[in-house]
């Protein structure tokens, strides 16, 4: 993603060098999850919304565009 101009926030290795969110770990997140089961084949599917703190942190980032 850095190579691309959007480095993770959190990430140390290939992020830019920042964490002025104090963040711990990288702020990755799957919002859905699927895949067929290995025995049964049947698919199963898990979703979740983002956590809090990811949320707050994107306000911030969408405030600051403004």
């Amino acid at each position: 993603m850095s190579y691309i101009g959007y480095p993770i926030v959190g990430d140390n290795v290939y992020g830019n060098g920042k964490n002025e969110f104090g963040i711990v770990g990288q702020m990755l997140h799957a919002k859905v999850l699927g895949f067929n089961h290995p025995t049964t084949n049947q698919y199963m599917k898990w979703e979740i919304n983002l956590p809090k703190e990811f949320e707050d942190i994107i306000k911030l980032l969408k405030e600051r565009e403004k």
